[in-house]
């Protein structure tokens, strides 16, 4: 990604960075000078488009306090309790989850499991009627 920021910087255009990688180096010297939008904040990704064009450094990275979850779709970011959060968007109707990270395989190093397990956990609890894609 570095290289292709380092390129896209050359043709002097506006440049907005989205997703985890900028959201976990926010540091990286390629990022100086470019709009940044993490990936909590990729609903106003427009808005920092046109903010940017306009001439503007945006730098997008404040965590939102909670995500709204659609009745149709759920975005979770892998967090302790997420077993239990997706109990709840099933429950709440969700026909779609998807799971999200910095480092999504890197999930459970620090707590002694790793996402075959937490895979595991999180298909055992969709709905038998196979009506929940995850």
């Amino acid at each position: 990604m570095d290289t292709l920021i380092v390129k896209c910087k050359s043709t002097k255009k506006p440049l907005v960075v989205a997703g985890c990688v900028p959201q976990g180096s926010r540091d990286l010297r390629e990022l100086k000078r470019v709009s940044v939008v993490r990936v909590q904040q990729i609903d106003r990704v427009v808005e920092v488009f046109e903010v940017t064009l306009k001439g503007h450094e945006v730098l997008a990275l404040t965590a939102r306090q909670s995500m709204p979850v659609g009745i149709w779709e759920a975005i979770i970011l892998i967090i302790k309790s997420l077993v239990e959060r997706i109990i709840n968007v099933v429950a709440d109707g969700v026909k779609e989850i998807w799971i999200s990270s910095e480092d999504t395989g890197a999930y459970g190093h620090d707590i002694g499991v790793n996402l075959p397990i937490l895979l595991k956990a999180i298909v055992a609890q969709l709905p038998s009627d196979r009506n929940t894609m995850f």
